[in-house]
């Protein structure tokens, strides 16, 4: 068993504060503003706190069979809330088009977007070399991943809609439908083995 560095359970407890203020920020600015790209986007990432401080705990328990299933009914829930998150959101990002109220970000909305793309690359990229040593950490290492895709998604499509009204809303049913497959594969991640040891008690196992 490849011993888990201590910088894994500062990045997973980084990754639920980070999760928590940028989710909130966004998700503020998106009711402020009714938009609902910004929002979705925000929901995304509080959604993540759950899954991360899971992942806290079992780094701290060694990662073994102790927590496992604490972490697979986190993710199983999260996948559930994902899904119906999706569901909201193209139901909101359907109406902001077909309505005519089509959001027209701001510049603290391009500057909220940016940012939070810069910070979940910057997590993804500390991440990527913890994805090797265990399926928990790779795990949190694509979550971390694809909120950078969805931050990066959130900013394209604030910029577009200086431009074209209808990207903001058209840009979050496509945000819904990476919400929608992102849920299905949270969820099939509880199916396999979360356990780098494979449950032997060399490394702590419970």
């Amino acid at each position: 068993m490849t011993a888990i560095p201590p910088s894994a359970s500062r990045l997973a407890l980084l990754t639920a504060g980070v999760a928590f203020a940028l989710g909130a920020a966004a998700v503020g600015l998106g009711i402020a503003n009714e938009a609902p790209l910004a929002w979705g986007f925000g929901c995304a990432c509080l959604l993540q706190i759950a899954p991360s401080l899971a992942l806290v705990h079992r780094i701290r328990e060694g990662l073994g069979n102790r927590g496992l299933d604490g972490e697979r009914r986190t993710l199983r829930i999260t996948s559930h809330l994902l899904r119906f998150l999706a569901l909201g959101l193209a139901i909101a990002s359907a109406f902001a088009w077909t309505g005519g109220d089509t959001p027209k970000a701001g510049s603290l909305d391009l500057a909220l977007a940016g940012t939070t793309l810069l910070v979940w690359l910057g997590l993804w990229l500390g991440k990527r070399r913890l994805g090797a040593l265990h399926p928990s950490l790779a795990l949190d290492t694509a979550r971390s991943r694809a909120l950078a895709a969805c931050a990066g998604l959130w900013l394209a499509g604030g910029l577009l809609g200086l431009v074209f009204p209808w990207a903001d809303p058209a840009t979050g049913l496509l945000l819904a439908g990476w919400l929608f497959r992102d849920g299905r594969t949270v969820a099939k991640a509880t199916t396999v083995s979360l356990v780098g040891c494979g449950g032997c008690g060399s490394c702590g196992c419970g």
